[in-house]
């Protein structure tokens, strides 16, 4: 059993959210305008996650927030 779980921030500019999804956490995907609110939101809704899909472990478990983000720009700038 781990103890710590990966949660992938990724921006919809689309959407203008930031999407965070795991694969460690199953049935994670919730969004957020911010990475902070983004973050408060995952911390939330995982303890009820892992809960629901019988996931038990140490606490506290760790959650490692990895953030996708692709920059765009001139060189130059």
């Amino acid at each position: 059993m781990t103890d710590s779980f990966r949660v992938t921030a990724q921006w919809d500019a689309e959407a203008g959210v930031w999407v965070a999804t795991s694969e460690d956490i199953v049935g994670l995907v919730t969004e957020a305008a911010t990475l902070d609110d983004l973050y408060r939101r995952v911390v939330a809704v995982t303890p009820e996650l892992l809960a629901d899909n019988d996931v038990t472990g140490p606490d506290p478990r760790t959650i490692d927030f990895h953030v996708l983000a692709d920059i765009t720009g001139d060189a130059a700038e």
